[in-house]
């Protein structure tokens, strides 16, 4: 016999105003009993399948008990990072436990964001983080395919990861499936199933997480299940004697841990490994882990020189334990000994993807999830873009952890965003944006600008419009941008100051994306922050019909361009992706006519990257508003990761 699933009415407790609480046990099997032994009483209690309130039905199988939100939230404080431990149920045969379960119950603080939803459809509502599919069938033959269509039909394929939970829990392991897969040297076949899952390419795998409260996207077990996308699957002895984690090693210590044979659970290894003759003396090491050098490696994230020498023990049949001795000898592993045997890793770092959009999905069976659900799980999957150590809450355990940021070492992001937040800065606009409007400004008021913000909120994504300021500046700081995804630098007219121009720098380091818009006349001090140098008037046929093959320009035509600017400086590594007819020059003192050393067809229209961040900047903002356009839909997948 066993239990199946179980579910707390409501999913989500707040203390002083959920009234009560009830829970059901979806049980396989005839037990004697089913009981709960309660945390706030050491007690054990019943849970029925007589059909009396709140059971629904009799002998369904499933065993019900109501609990008071004091019994639920005993012994709750801040180090439980929002789940309680609510007690141990208990499945009996005579007087013989058959086998037993801890609960969890999730806890809605104070302190938790409150969100924005928006409901498309009567069985999908997202927030800024988290999207809700409803469906009622999907828990008995579960199905991530059903659920990732349904996910990109309403919301789009902009998204290399997917975490599906469970709002129903069930008693099965959280894990990790590849749907794509275009790297070589890692151990893995090429793989493309991303059509079945509604997808046309762009996902890579899926994490399931069958148990809802084991869900935080800043803790080490969401990046284990990440890490399986690319580790271990080394058929390269001796590292191949435990995939899909690594042996009993030296990389042990890593994020990835170590198991017990091929396909066996992967274990955690909290353990600095102190050399003793030919053995190895386990320290305790309580420090968050982070990712060993060969996992970054494979990951993409680090060069095949900043891999170290590792090691691993000839006997994989030892137990580790604080203060214990692993037994040698061991086997030496080397970089250049994975290369040789599988080639290297293709595409290799740092032409490596460095940031992956993940999209969190919650499967309710009873409806929409109400608004306290979706607040909580919503600031989990924020975590996952986190920069700073937070505490963990993960079953019986508790501490630190790294969110990826930190646990790659600083070289990797997870963008967590589903739909993105979105800053139009047209706070130095000479009159493209807000024209016909004269001050003050008023984003509700018709304007020429307002086009392109319409057609960007009716893609689903939130978008402030920053009119001009007849203020003293700076009127931006790096507070207020970090609150956005992308920003739309609207024209160039009047002057940033240094610490905008900083901000905006910081901005697109950590990983923002800047459309950066300019004009004709006097460069501007932004673009020439980032190493752009814009000026002069184009005259004769402006016509933008001259591209670079690329991702931005795929299916683009032919553009009017007004009168923009031409691009005369650019940093070093910045991509040039369109020109302007040849029938066209850059008019760079505005006199008019065409001077010695005026170019013809000059570059309007390029990209570059940043930290984690990219840039997108054109001469010309008017060719950017006659929406929907492909120029426009490539520039946002493109600062999608796409």
């Amino acid at each position: 016999m066993e239990a199946r699933s179980y579910r707390f009415t409501p999913m989500v407790v707040e203390p002083g105003v959920t009234p009560g609480v009830v829970l059901e046990v979806d049980v396989d099997g005839s037990p004697t009993a089913v009981r709960l032994q309660l945390a706030a009483t050491g007690t054990e209690v019943d849970l029925l399948d007589g059909g009396v309130a709140p059971d629904a039905a009799a002998g369904d199988g499933t065993y019900t008990l109501g609990l008071t939100t004091a019994d639920a939230t005993f012994g709750f404080d801040a180090s439980d990072v929002n789940r309680n431990f609510v007690g141990y149920l208990r499945l009996y045969d005579g007087a013989s436990i058959e086998a037993q379960y801890n609960l969890f119950i999730d806890v809605l603080t104070p302190d938790v964001p409150a969100v924005d939803l928006r409901v498309v459809a009567p069985d999908l509502q997202y927030s800024d983080h988290l999207v809700n599919v409803f469906d009622a069938g999907f828990f008995a033959a579960p199905s991530a395919a059903a659920v990732t269509n349904r996910l990109y039909a309403a919301l789009g394929d902009d998204y290399d990861f997917v975490n599906l939970i469970y709002g129903t829990p069930r008693f099965e392991n959280r894990h990790h499936f590849a749907v794509g897969n275009e790297v070589s040297g890692i151990g893995v076949a090429p793989l493309d199933d991303t059509a079945a899952y509604g997808s046309a390419g762009r996902l890579l795998g899926i994490t399931v997480f069958p148990i809802p409260t084991l869900f935080d996207a800043a803790d080490r077990g969401h990046h284990h299940e990440l890490g399986h996308q690319w580790i271990n699957f080394l058929a390269v002895p001796p590292l191949d004697a435990a995939i899909p984690h690594w042996p009993l090693s030296d990389l042990a210590r890593g994020i990835m841990g170590w198991g017990q044979g091929p396909g066996g659970q992967g274990l955690q290894f909290p353990f600095q490994l102190v050399p003793s003759g030919g053995d190895y003396t386990l320290a305790a090491d309580p420090e968050p882990q982070e990712f060993t050098d060969l996992s970054l490696y494979l990951m993409g994230l680090a060069p095949p020189a900043e891999v170290g020498a590792h090691f691993v023990f000839d006997d994989q049949d030892q137990a580790p334990a604080a203060g214990g001795t692993l037994t040698g000898p061991v086997t030496a592993v080397t970089i250049g000994g994975v290369v040789a045997a599988l080639g290297p890793r293709s595409p290799a770092h740092p032409a490596t993807r460095r940031v992956f959009r993940i999209a969190t999905v919650i499967v309710s069976e009873s409806g929409l999830l109400p608004a306290a659900a979706m607040r909580l799980y919503d600031h989990f999957a924020a975590r996952g873009a986190g920069e700073a150590v937070v505490p963990f809450s993960q079953g019986l355990a508790k501490g630190d952890t790294k969110p990826f940021y930190l646990a790659t070492g600083r070289r990797g992001r997870l963008d967590m965003g589903i739909k993105r937040r979105i800053l139009v800065d047209a706070s130095r606009d000479g009159g493209v944006w807000w024209f016909p409007q004269t001050p003050p400004f008023d984003p509700a008021a018709p304007h020429q600008g307002r086009q392109l913000a319409d057609h960007l909120r009716s893609l689903g994504h939130r978008v402030t419009e920053l009119p001009r300021s007849s203020g003293p500046g700076p009127h931006l700081d790096e507070a207020m941008l970090a609150g956005y995804d992308l920003v739309i630098r609207a024209v160039g007219l009047g002057g940033y100051a240094a610490s905008e121009i900083d901000a905006y720098r910081a901005f697109v380091d950590r990983g923002g994306a800047l459309l950066l818009l300019a004009d004709h006349g006097a460069p501007d001090d932004l673009a020439l922050g980032f190493g752009l140098r814009f000026e002069g008037v184009n005259r004769g046929i402006r016509r933008l019909n001259r591209f670079t093959p690329h991702r931005i320009t795929q299916g683009v035509g032919s553009l009017r361009y007004q009168a923009g600017g031409g691009l005369t400086r650019s940093p070093r590594g910045a991509l040039i992706l369109g020109r302007l007819s040849r029938l066209s020059y850059l008019d760079r003192n505005e006199n008019g006519h065409r001077d010695p050393g005026e170019p013809c067809g000059p570059a309007v229209l390029g990209a570059l990257t940043r930290g984690f961040g990219r840039v997108v900047f054109c001469g010309d903002a008017n060719l950017w508003l006659a929406v929907p356009q492909p120029l426009v839909r490539n520039t946002l997948a493109w600062f999608g990761g796409a």
